[in-house]
């Protein structure tokens, strides 16, 4: 009987451990309410799109949204790992109709990235910038790829909530690469 509590004992204890030690359990849950939340995993470091610095110069954890009624762009500024990124992920590519739709979309194109390119000459894509001045961007190509899923696409309210999972390519030396993982985002501009 004791060797069994033992047992029962030890096996809820690694349980317990194990997640605790999961990172996914500190991102934002997955919502399509628009509570303006959203969070991924950077090579497994936990971010969260809390924005950075402070006073009138703070940025916005999450900006962006509907444009030009065929574009969608959120804007993501956080931490992970102590060091700061902006995540950029542009959907342009919709359907027949014009408007963004439950669904899923591929990032797999080469593409310029918007910002700086005009959005009209953009397809979907992604991209992380660290805020270290270094002039580095990584960014989806047709070959480090990844998809943004819409879970709610709300003209209406201008709720669009959804996950995402990309590679991204280092611009400078395309040896390096990021992965974000368990993306999620719910924004209501």
């Amino acid at each position: 009987m004791r060797a069994y509590l033992s047992l029962g004992l030890a096996a809820a204890l690694l349980t317990a451990g194990c997640k605790k030690n999961d990172p996914e359990a500190d991102l934002p849950p997955a919502t399509q309410e628009g509570k303006n939340t959203a969070g991924c995993l950077i090579n497994g470091q936990v971010f969260t799109a809390s924005g950075f610095g402070s006073g009138p110069g703070r940025v916005a954890g999450i900006a962006g949204g509907f444009a030009e009624d065929s574009l969608y762009q959120l804007r993501l500024n956080g931490k992970a790992g102590g060091k700061e990124y902006s995540i950029s992920v542009f959907i342009a590519n919709f359907p027949r109709t014009g408007k963004l739709l439950v669904g899923t979309y591929s990032l797999n194109k080469n593409t310029p990235y918007s910002p700086p390119e005009l959005p009209w000459h953009c397809q979907n894509h992604a991209t992380v910038t660290p805020n270290d001045y270094s002039g580095e961007l990584y960014g989806t190509t047709s070959i480090y790829t990844g998809q943004v899923r819409i879970t709610r696409a709300d003209i209406a309210q201008r709720i669009a909530s959804g996950t995402f999972e990309f590679t991204a390519v280092n611009n400078l030396d395309p040896t390096k690469t990021l992965r974000v993982t368990s993306g999620r985002f719910d924004r209501q501009q």
